[in-house]
């Protein structure tokens, strides 16, 4: 709310002072000579004062910001007023952010959001899913105050002076962290909880797999026969088959139409393909055509936002025996790709990259992961409010945002 407010004062600062009625910017200087009296007052003047020297600077001297050449972005050295009057605000506005970052760092707890900043898509906070989605208000609650680690914890509670102990009501650890509610606890692994979240959100991306994956060999043409030569009218270009045919060759499923699916869930009875190579291993999601003797191994793991990075690194170098073994003893060629969805609700970057190399639109994988930190959110909180109990009803089913 302060921000909006900061930035309407920002824009009113700049249209009366800019205005062209005489009278308007005498009142506005008028005004101006008023508020220098108080000093703890917020003041537009301030921050545009220095934003106002940054668009000169820049002006004068202007930097390449995008992957163009020198001389091939769009740089206007006289803009008009009301161009001006756009960039000086949104000058403002970095300035304004710079100074909350700065603030943010000098915090220990609160700035934990700032490990996985770079590292995960925002949770989606939009409108639409705000007034029309399937959260409850409780676990929107949550997800905010959890990416601040704000949710009240007992090592919080404690901290506050509310209790006595900071133990888990679980396990009897000395600090009851979110962190060690949420993924650390080894009460809760021990009684499937986390084990309970991790299928929920498996079963999305392997239902959502399946799918794409039957609809890709339905609509794959045979690859044995030559391709033919498409002619093209005069004066039309031939830019959305070409798009499509380039899109379809550069994912990981394009070659072959012949591809099969296996997940690890409790209703499925997952075994390694003996013809692939004979080992008690079980990859969450397992990908492979025997026409084209590729496997790929899909691996998911629902961590802390704090250790993706970490988890990535681990479920590589638990498979990399299993791949160096398929690769050296058969004739398939195995491919490891890591899926991390965070405790908290938030879906790594490299996650989204996953399921574009596996040929899925980039409008489907959006939709896709935002279901997916749905239901990681979702869960995340009913182990949360499980937290003082140790009773967990194993029968609950995997949850489902579709």
């Amino acid at each position: 709310m302060s921000d909006h407010y900061q930035r309407m004062q920002l824009i009113k600062h700049e249209l009366l002072k800019n205005s062209v009625d005489p009278t308007v910017v005498k009142l506005f200087k008028h005004r101006e000579q008023q508020n220098s009296k108080f000093s703890r007052i917020w003041k537009a003047t301030n921050i545009l004062a220095i934003a106002n020297d940054e668009v000169d600077l820049n002006l004068k001297f202007p930097t390449q910001t995008t992957r163009e050449g020198l001389g091939f972005g769009k740089y206007n050295p006289n803009p008009s007023q009301s161009e001006r009057r756009k960039l000086v605000i949104s000058k403002a506005q970095e300035i304004s952010q710079e100074s909350l970052l700065s603030h943010t760092l000098s915090l220990k707890r609160q700035s934990v959001w700032l490990e996985w900043a770079e590292q995960t898509y925002p949770f989606d906070f939009s409108w639409q899913n705000l007034i029309w989605g399937r959260l409850s208000v409780d676990v929107l609650k949550f997800v905010i105050n959890s990416s601040v680690n704000w949710v009240r914890t007992p090592d919080l509670l404690h901290l506050w002076g509310y209790k006595k102990s900071s133990c888990c009501c679980l396990c009897g650890a000395e600090k009851c962290t979110l962190h060690h509610i949420l993924s650390h606890c080894s009460f809760s692994l021990n009684d499937k909880r986390f084990t309970w979240r991790h299928d929920s959100v498996l079963a999305l991306i392997f239902y959502t797999l399946m799918e794409h994956i039957e609809a890709h060999n339905k609509s794959q043409k045979t690859f044995d026969k030559p391709d033919l030569i498409q002619f093209v009218k005069a004066g039309f270009n031939k830019t959305h088959s070409q798009s499509l045919k380039t899109s379809n060759k550069n994912n990981l499923l394009s070659k072959g139409n012949d591809w099969r699916i296996l997940a690890d869930l409790p209703s499925l009875n997952f075994v390694f393909p003996p013809e692939i190579y004979s080992c008690s291993e079980r990859p969450d999601i397992l990908i492979w055509s025997p026409k084209l003797k590729i496997v790929i191994l899909l691996e998911l793991t629902c961590p802390a936002e704090e250790g993706i990075q970490a988890a990535q690194l681990r479920k590589q170098s638990r498979y990399m025996p299993l791949m160096q073994n398929i690769s050296q003893s058969t004739h398939w060629k195995p491919q490891l790709l890591t899926v991390e969805v965070g405790v908290r609700g938030f879906v790594a970057i490299s996650t989204h990259q996953v399921f574009l190399k596996l040929g899925m639109q980039s409008r489907k994988v959006s939709s896709m992961c935002k279901k997916l930190a749905a239901i990681a959110a979702k869960c995340s909180y009913t182990i949360y409010l499980a937290s003082k109990s140790k009773t967990w009803d194993h029968s609950r089913p995997l949850l489902d945002v579709a």
